[in-house]
């Protein structure tokens, strides 16, 4: 008898719980849709993850005066739901890491947030917290590699314009000999692109991959 009774509790429990999984699943499968649905940006410092950042992010602009490098722009319509929001290119401005962050208390809405994260075990805040992206070095490109068009080159520009040279980014000795060749490291890189903007190839053997 007490089985009767509490099977219709535990048909209500399962149900509920059902209708929680696929409450869950309809909001992932939004969040992916909408996140997937326009090109992968860069954006400013703080931001919140990009699902989170488009609904906070009102495109008010106040941000955009805020950078005194003027790095900051709007999305265009071929961003689709991300039109009119903020990011970067490093290629032609890139985001210089300033100490205050202005960026972030000029936006009203919380879409941007003071960054604080753990590295290497320690609490760290601020520009060095910042997580925009990350740098992805492209071999073919970087004149450190040898091609058959021309020999391969001395160069460390992208190390010498990053904000945290030998740490975010460094060079490391060819096995073979040679030049040395940059290598980033994923977890102390801010995404910020100064490495992008410096690069001397003509076409950036450097390049900030978003955080998506």
């Amino acid at each position: 008898m007490a089985q009767k009774l509490d099977e219709p509790q535990d048909r209500w429990g399962f149900l509920k719980a059902l209708g929680t999984v696929m409450a869950g699943f309809v909001a992932e499968k939004v969040e992916d849709a909408v996140v997937g649905s326009g090109p992968k940006l860069l954006r400013p410092p703080g931001a919140l993850e990009e699902f989170a950042f488009l609904t906070a992010c009102t495109r008010c602009d106040k941000c955009l005066p805020a950078c005194p490098q003027d790095a900051l722009l709007k999305a265009p319509g071929t961003a689709r739901m991300a039109l009119g929001t903020p990011y970067l290119a490093p290629r032609s401005m890139p985001c210089f890491l300033c100490t205050e962050l202005p960026c972030i208390p000029a936006c009203p809405e919380g879409a941007l947030v003071w960054p604080k994260r753990t590295l290497r075990g320690a609490e760290v805040e601020g520009p060095r917290a910042v997580r925009m992206g990350t740098a992805v070095v492209t071999e073919d490109r970087c004149v450190t590699w040898s091609q058959e068009e021309s020999p391969a080159q001395v160069c460390r520009t992208c190390v010498d314009r990053c904000p945290y040279p030998d740490e975010a980014i460094r060079m490391v000795e060819a096995a073979e000999g040679g030049p040395a060749h940059p290598k980033v490291d994923v977890e102390t890189c801010t995404g910020c692109g100064l490495c992008e903007f410096g690069c001397p190839a003509p076409r950036s053997a450097i390049t900030v991959e978003p955080r998506r």
